[in-house]
């Protein structure tokens, strides 16, 4: 471990410290601030210890705590990955059913539209967008969506805010 504990990690420590060395006060503590060797030097002269034996105890309940914290990070990361991968594959179903509903509003849309006219022109336009949008989503995965998404917003910034304060807005007006 290193000379120093950072200063984090000493605010996460402190409760250890005082259960390992119950002698030691709040204010040693504080004065202590994450220096090992001020803390073996603390531990040494409130339990009468040789500089050896202090050595020996600060360093292995310094390794025992980085073990726990590491263990308890270890156990943080295998759930949060295993949460990504689960909404991971709500996102892949949700596109699939969200591409297979255009799909069919594209079917509707062609079966009631005009045959000739301007606004057949148009129908056909929004049709093909929508049969387009359908395959998109029912063939992509969620990971392809989330980088076709990123490459959008950072080719159209300005774009995509406006976008997402306008979808922000009708969400708002939507829940009241």
């Amino acid at each position: 471990m290193n000379e120093d504990i950072s200063a984090g990690q000493w605010k996460r420590m402190r409760g250890d410290l005082k259960s390992w060395w119950g002698r030691l006060t709040d204010d040693e503590l504080d004065l202590v601030g994450g220096s090992k060797d001020k803390l073996i030097g603390l531990v040494q002269e409130r339990y009468g210890y040789a500089r050896a034996h202090a050595e020996h105890e600060v360093e292995q309940r310094l390794k025992e705590f980085s073990d726990k914290t590491v263990g308890a990070i270890g156990n943080l990361t295998d759930k949060a990955q295993e949460i990504g991968a689960t909404a991971a594959n709500k996102a892949n179903e949700a596109a699939t059913v969200v591409g297979d509903k255009i799909g069919s509003l594209a079917s509707v849309i062609r079966e009631k539209a005009p045959r000739e006219g301007t606004v057949a022109t148009a129908a056909t336009a929004v049709v093909d967008g929508l049969e387009s949008t359908s395959s998109y989503l029912r063939e992509k995965k969620f990971e392809h969506l989330a980088n076709d998404v990123t490459a959008l917003v950072r080719t159209y910034p300005v774009q995509s805010i406006l976008v997402g304060v306008g979808l922000g807005y009708l969400l708002a007006r939507r829940t009241r």
